[in-house]
């Protein structure tokens, strides 16, 4: 642990990655759905994201609305390093990367005035005296009317890992390996402890699933990483939504409601006797703290805006039936059953599978899907407000800001270098994007060599993209597999990228165009 780390783990870089919930355009429509004036996020804006890691949001973000002023900081000189080269080699002007600690924030004077300002993770992961500063950097430098997300490790959700974490820290101090080694070893550790009878450990199952988690990383390194920066730092503090509230308040930031934004509906996220069960407490921050009492949730996206406005029904309704959706799933894969905190949502088939057929044909705006036949007039048709929270809170759509522009000579170029490591086999997933959207999409493997092959001039066509990317998979001894087996003949190895090719021809490339990726 290196000394200006304040205890947070520095020896490796955090892993790179998109998080749309951080997006201008998601963060404007999370303030709308809930009927707060949102932040100005089209036009000309400024953005903030602290603790940018290796910058593959703000870049995105920047790269999606090139009419904005991005600032992006990190305590860690090796993530701004690699978000700097990436920003050059891009060619994205309109962001600065600024290697600063929340101390040395307060004293800059050459930052604007931020309408939207993020924090991914970061709120929990830092010492008291670090969260006081972030609170005083936000109260000084968001705009009246801004918003700030703020995501973090949540209480009491994270209780039965308390122990568990506490002794991994503890472990990793007496060796002196690399984080993501350490943390291996000190998962065996515990294992060893759980085989002796410790039973404040979790069991075995809990030790499985954080070795291999969601298979959203790209292998065992990978996930290791991830687990160090997760569970060793020193000043790891999963936090209550009710302190949080209560020290941005500080800064004059009022909660607005969640990024998560299913999370926003009651009637789809909680079952009736938790509803009936929080109508006892006022509406504040003790019932949204209670709310994770009942789903045991064990992170939050919170939303705030300095200086909340309510607006008039009417008023939030004409500017939501100017936003739009784009559908980010082929039309078949539509879930009409969702996850949500309490369990399972089941959505009214005859309502959203009309909009759903809408939305394949190209984006629509939410006033278009409104009056479509099926829904215009109907009873217990769904509003605008709940269109757009449950499509883009389920991630089965992005929202897109009212005149929208599809056409970023710079996303273009990013989108090339953020793909250029899935094509040459360095990393096992990519993001990119999507200007039409203001936000970006996060692509698979394939996907990403698909993507990255078209975008160097590669035809769109099955056979030569089957040809390019087989050629580079060959030539970097990258196995492939199916159903669990690896296909070591060429031909296998080619039906299968073939599969995927046409998958993405018939599917993704169309997408990717209409949002203004390629």
């Amino acid at each position: 642990m290196t000394d200006w780390a304040s205890g947070y783990v520095a020896d490796i870089e955090y892993l790179p990655g998109l998080y749309v919930e951080q997006a201008p355009t998601h963060l404007m429509l999370g303030c709308l759905i809930n009927g707060f004036e949102p932040p100005r996020g089209t036009g000309a804006f400024t953005y903030c994201e602290l603790g940018c890691g290796q910058g593959v949001t703000a870049l995105v973000i920047a790269a999606a609305n090139p009419q904005a002023e991005i600032v992006a900081t990190d305590f860690n000189p090796a993530h701004i390093a690699r978000a700097q080269a990436m920003a050059d080699e891009a060619g994205v002007k309109n962001i600065r990367f600024l290697e600063l600690s929340f101390e040395d924030m307060l004293t800059r004077t050459d930052l604007p005035d931020f309408d939207m300002v993020s924090l991914h993770g970061v709120w929990s992961w830092i010492s008291p005296a670090d969260r006081a500063r972030i609170t005083q950097f936000l109260g000084a430098k968001t705009k009246p009317g801004g918003a700030v997300s703020v995501t973090y490790n949540a209480m009491p959700g994270w209780t039965a890992l308390l122990p568990m974490q506490r002794l991994l820290l503890e472990h990793s101090r007496l060796g002196h390996e690399r984080s993501d080694i350490k943390i291996l070893k000190g998962l065996d550790f515990i294992e060893r402890f759980q085989a002796a009878g410790s039973g404040v450990l979790g069991n075995a199952g809990l030790i499985e699933q954080l070795r291999k988690g969601a298979d959203k990383t790209g292998g065992t390194q990978d996930r290791s990483i991830y687990l160090a920066h997760e569970y060793l730092n020193a000043n790891w503090h999963p936090q209550y939504h009710m302190d949080t509230a209560a020290e941005l308040a500080d800064a004059k930031l009022g909660y607005v409601g969640s990024a998560s934004l299913i999370d926003n509906f009651p009637d789809l996220s909680l079952k009736p006797e938790q509803r009936k069960l929080l109508e006892e407490v006022p509406p504040g921050s003790l019932r949204e703290t209670l709310k994770d009492y009942l789903v045991s949730r064990p992170f939050r996206r919170d939303l705030y805006v300095r200086g909340p406005r309510r607006m008039a029904d009417s008023l939030r309704d004409a500017r939501l039936a100017e936003f739009g959706l784009a559908l980010t799933i082929p039309p078949h894969e539509a879930r009409t059953e969702l996850d949500v905190p309490a369990g399972k949502a089941q959505l009214p088939e005859h309502f959203y599978r009309p909009v759903i057929a809408a939305l394949a044909t190209g984006p629509h705006t939410l006033g278009e899907l409104v009056r479509l036949p099926e829904l215009a007039g109907k009873a217990g048709a769904p509003s605008m407000v709940e269109i757009a929270g449950v499509l883009v809170g389920s991630g089965q759509a992005l929202p897109v800001p009212p005149a929208a522009k599809a056409e970023s000579p710079a996303a273009a170029r990013l989108n090339r270098v953020l793909t250029q490591d899935v094509a040459e086999q360095r990393a096992a997933t990519a993001s990119i994007a999507a200007p039409f959207a203001g936000s970006g999409l996060n692509l698979t493997t394939m996907e990403g060599a698909v993507f990255h092959a078209v975008s160097i001039g590669v035809e769109a066509e099955r056979e030569a993209l089957t040809d390019h990317i087989l050629k580079r998979l060959l030539a970097s001894g990258t196995p492939l597999a199916r159903d669990g087996q690896v296909i070591s003949s060429v031909e296998g190895q080619r039906e299968i990228v073939a599969e995927s090719v046409d998958w993405c021809l018939r599917i993704r490339i169309p997408l990717w165009r209409a949002l203004g990726a390629l």
